[in-house]
């Protein structure tokens, strides 16, 4: 688990540093909220943690639902599979090691967004966020079938 946090910890600085090139202010609220909700992710206890972990849901919704409407789908295919890891977690839906095994997908889409770099830089910083989270939840389900 400490190397999820170190990892989404990676994809959090660099989102951060690419905040200047999120033009959107909606954009860069998202931006700010995620690292917030990674922030808070460290007290485990039950109404910060919680709120925390809800909130990183829901604003991977968000993000999901604006790429979508600007017509960025490789942007809502990676805030999508977020989002419904965060339900599957929080709900213990079945079949939620399948789900993280498919993360294999947003992460295919997030190498495409960076060869296809110019149309997306709006939102990388965010893509990037979501992103460490996913590489952390198909490590683990890795980690899980080698041991």
């Amino acid at each position: 688990m400490l190397h999820a946090k170190i990892i989404i910890g990676i994809g959090v600085l660099i989102g951060l540093l690419l905040i200047n090139k999120t033009k959107p202010d909606f954009l860069k609220a998202i931006l700010i909220g995620l690292s917030i909700c990674y922030g808070l992710g460290y007290f485990a206890e039950f109404p910060i943690g919680t709120v925390a972990f809800m909130l990183f849901g829901i604003l991977a919704l968000v993000f999901a639902i604006w790429c979508g409407k600007n017509n960025k789908w490789m942007g809502f295919i990676i805030g999508a599979f977020t989002f419904l890891s965060y339900v599957w977690m929080f709900l213990s839906y079945p079949y939620a090691n399948e789900l993280k095994l498919m993360m294999l997908i947003p992460i295919i889409c997030y190498a495409w967004t960076l060869i296809k770099y110019r149309n997306y830089t709006k939102e990388i910083s965010v893509l990037t966020i979501l992103v460490s989270y996913e590489i952390s939840e198909f490590l683990i389900i890795i980690g899980t079938w080698i041991k």
